[in-house]
């Protein structure tokens, strides 16, 4: 509660990253060409800032493009977001709206899934960090982007289809998930093998819903505007420039090895390969670690891109509670702290109100970065040794759906005299 109201208050009083300019020019879009024409416009990312901070006021003047780079359901939640400005609510909390919420609801569902496969003291200490999440905390409550809402999407999905057993919800789920952004792709496999080893019904109903909704939303966008779908999201490629992260910025550090360095399309897709498929097969031989799996996937993303945003954080901060507490919350702190700093810099020192830099890093904060990273790579490694580990259901979970299973037979049997 005092976490959102934080971040509530952070994107009132504040504008944000470039982000936020971004969107605010796809909302113009949108309100212009509509959800699917959206794709068609050039966005020319020529933008005056008017220094607050001088007494002279210099205009900047940026001349590039900027690509709508968002799957189809983004152009909607933009025409919502219209709505709100034109009821008056100012664009910079508009935008940040959907994320802050999406964090209420993940602390809710962190709590649940961690309930019956840890202890309920760590479940409910996972679910207060995840709230209390420096990492969030800038990115939801300030940066202004979509990655806290795929990540609950996701997170939903998963406890859905493993703990409520609603598989044409977690179908629903997902979809949505993908619609905000492509990143989840990586745990679709997941969630299918998942749903096969349940059993025909299961499947059949994730599926048809998941593929229900794709393509009421995908079908106008694939049939109207391919080219540039295909170009600007599909292929999106992150932000260029120097590596800044993992394995690239390792690399680019001991003497660039350029194949991991010029992160183009065939290495982009072996990685996307790897953390999808290694957590599938986990699950075809233990279905029981489905969300563990899930986490893997999301974190092992993260590890080994070569592209990196800020925003990109929020994509392990939360799955990183369902592999290793005490991992997860050194990687949120150290790179919650971490952000707090490079905003900082970016913004001028405190109070932030409108940061453009983000993308100008200094070295030291690249090392900070590598540090962070190696926070991660420790998740990782915990979390397979916990998958390792874990060669059986938890108790809790054998309980649970021997209970469902078993509640219609045996309630049959006691019915019938005599049995």
């Amino acid at each position: 509660m005092f976490a959102t109201v934080g971040k509530l208050v952070l994107a009132a009083r504040t504008f944000g990253t470039g982000d936020v300019a971004r969107w605010e020019a796809f909302a113009r879009g949108v309100a212009r060409a509509g959800p699917v024409g959206v794709y068609r416009l050039h966005f020319r990312a020529v933008t005056l800032f008017n220094h607050h901070h001088h007494h002279h006021h210099r205009h900047h003047h940026y001349h590039h493009y900027w690509l709508y780079n968002h799957p189809p359901l983004i152009g909607y939640m933009l025409s919502v977001v219209n709505v709100a400005t034109q009821q008056g609510v100012s664009f910079p909390l508009a935008i940040r709206v959907p994320a802050i919420s999406a964090d209420v609801v993940t602390s809710f569902l962190v709590l649940e899934l961690l309930r019956t496969r840890r202890s309920l003291p760590e479940a409910f200490a996972a679910a207060t960090l995840v709230a209390l999440s420096p990492i969030l905390l800038v990115i939801s409550g300030y940066h202004g982007n979509t990655d806290p809402v795929f990540i609950m999407f996701s997170l939903l999905s998963v406890y859905l289809l493993a703990d409520r057993r609603a598989p044409w919800l977690a179908g629903l789920s997902i979809a949505i998930a993908l619609s905000v952004k492509i990143v989840p792709v990586v745990i679709v496999p997941t969630l299918l093998v998942f749903a096969i080893r349940a059993g025909r019904r299961v499947a059949l109903w994730f599926v048809l819903s998941m593929g229900a909704l794709m393509t009421l939303t995908w079908a106008p966008v694939v049939a109207q505007v391919w080219q540039p779908f295909r170009h600007d999201v599909l292929d999106y490629g992150g932000t260029g420039g120097r590596p800044r992260w993992g394995l690239a910025k390792l690399a680019s550090i001991i003497g660039h090895p350029s194949w991991v360095t010029d992160h183009g399309t065939p290495e982009r897709y072996i990685t996307v390969f790897v953390v999808s498929v290694i957590p599938a097969v986990l699950v075809l031989r233990r279905p029981w670690l489905v969300v563990e799996a899930s986490a893997l996937g999301l974190v092992g993303l993260l590890v080994l891109t070569p592209a990196f945003g800020m925003q990109y954080l929020v994509w392990a901060a939360v799955p990183a509670y369902l592999l290793s507490f005490g991992g997860a919350v050194a990687f949120n702190f150290s790179g919650g702290f971490l952000l707090i700093e490079i905003y900082n810099r970016a913004s001028g020192g405190f109070p932030w109100y409108h940061t453009k830099l983000l993308n100008k890093t200094t070295s030291a904060e690249q090392f900070a970065l590598l540090g962070v990273w190696m926070t991660l790579v420790v998740v990782m490694i915990a979390g397979i040794r916990r998958t390792i580990r874990t060669r059986r259901p938890p108790p809790s979970m054998v309980r649970a759906r021997s209970r469902s299973l078993a509640t219609l037979p045996q309630a049959v049997r006691e019915a019938r005299p005599g049995s």
